[in-house]
Formats: C-alpha cells, sequence, structure tokens
C-alpha cells in the first residue's frame, strides 16, 4: 500500500534525527557496580547505536513487507495480514526500549566519578521516558477498530515519541558531561559517543 511507504518515510524520518549509528558496548553485566568511566561511557552509546540499529530492523521490515511494495488486491486476507502487521511496530519499539536500551544502561553500570550516580540516573531516565512515551501511544490505540488507519495513526504517534525522545537523549549526555569533568572527557573520547552526537536533532 501507498499510505504504508509514506509512513515508513515519517519513521526513517524519526530515526535519522538521533544521530546514532550501531556500535557495541563491552558486552559485560556491570548493573550497580562502579566501572571506569570510559568503559561506562562506550558502553552507554553503544548501547544507544544497539538500539537504533533495532529500530532501523523494524524500518527495513516496513520498507521490504510486500505492502509497501504493491498494492492491496482487496482480499480480505491481506487486510487482516496488514493490519496486524501494521499494529506490532508499536509493541516491538517498544520491547527494544526495554530490553535493549534501558536494561543496557543499566548493564553499563555506574561510571567512576563524582557524579557518576546522577550520570546513570540521567540516561535511565532519558529510557525510561521513552518507554512510557511509547506506552501511553500503545494504550491509546489498541482498544480502537482495527482498521488500516488507526494502525498507521499508532505508528505516528510511536514518531512523534522518538523524535521528542532523540532531542532529549542528545540533551541528557549533554547534562552528563557537564556534571564532571572526567565525565565530559570519557564521553569526549570515546567514538561510540563520537558517532552518536555526530548529528544534532
Amino acid at each position: 500500500m501507498r499510505t504504508l511507504g509514506l509512513v515508513a518515510a515519517i519513521v526513517i524520518g524519526i530515526i535519522v534525527l538521533t544521530g546514532v549509528v550501531a556500535a557495541v558496548g563491552s558486552g559485560s553485566d556491570n548493573t550497580g557496580e562502579t566501572v571506569r568511566a570510559s568503559q561506562w561511557a562506550d558502553d552507554v552509546c553503544g548501547t544507544a547505536g544497539t538500539w537504533q540499529g533495532e529500530l532501523k530492523d523494524l524500518r527495513k521490515e516496513i520498507n521490504e513487507s510486500t505492502y509497501g511494495a504493491r498494492d492491496n488486491d482487496g482480499g480480505s486476507g491481506d487486510v487482516v495480514e496488514h493490519v496486524v502487521f501494521v499494529r506490532s511496530i508499536v509493541p516491538r519499539t517498544i520491547a527494544a526500549t526495554h530490553d535493549t536500551l534501558l536494561r543496557g544502561l543499566d548493564r553499563a553500570g555506574i561510571p567512576d566519578a563524582n557524579q557518576g550516580k546522577q550520570a546513570a540516573l540521567i540516561l535511565r531516565n532519558w529510557a525510561v521516558q521513552t518507554q512510557n512515551a511509547l506506552v501511553v501511544v500503545h494504550r491509546a490505540y489498541r482498544h480502537r477498530p482495527k482498521t488500516t488507519s488507526t494502525a498507521f495513526a499508532s505508528i505516528a504517534g510511536a514518531a512523534t515519541v522518538l523524535g521528542q525522545s532523540a532531542v532529549k537523549g542528545h540533551a541528557a549526555f549533554k547534562q552528563v558531561s557537564a556534571l564532571d569533568p572526567a565525565l565530559a572527557d570519557a564521553i569526549n573520547g570515546s567514538r561510540n559517543c563520537s558517532d552518536l552526537m555526530k548529528e544534532q536533532p
């Protein structure tokens, strides 16, 4: 369907605003532990990059969907499958935000700096706020009629949330840098963080 292609374009635009490229951190679970500031910076920025990669995968599914490549033939099966596919995007975005972004930030631990706990909390709050806003969108549409237009509206709502999250995410990292020179040095010296902040929304 042509409308699906339009929604895909909206999602692409919102995702690009994050200015994040896929990256990986140390992979260790340091939840609640104090770690070197440089390691923490690599991990939190790598986590954001991995989350970005998952969002891009969802975008790719939209682009490669048969509904984005051809017109619906009018069959009732096509309509049902189409609605189910589109309606699955927001819950999967919520899952990626919780499982990858939020948990990944927790696993990064606490940076060894004067304001380390506050730094970790700032980024965690950003992730929690993003997740909660996506849940609000999902709840607003899940009991509405299961139509294509409703499904598209939910994606548009999620795209708005991600756009706002991109702005807040960049602000959160800047706030962390301002807490302590050691944190600023760690973030400025991290390639993952450099990629993260390369493009401002």
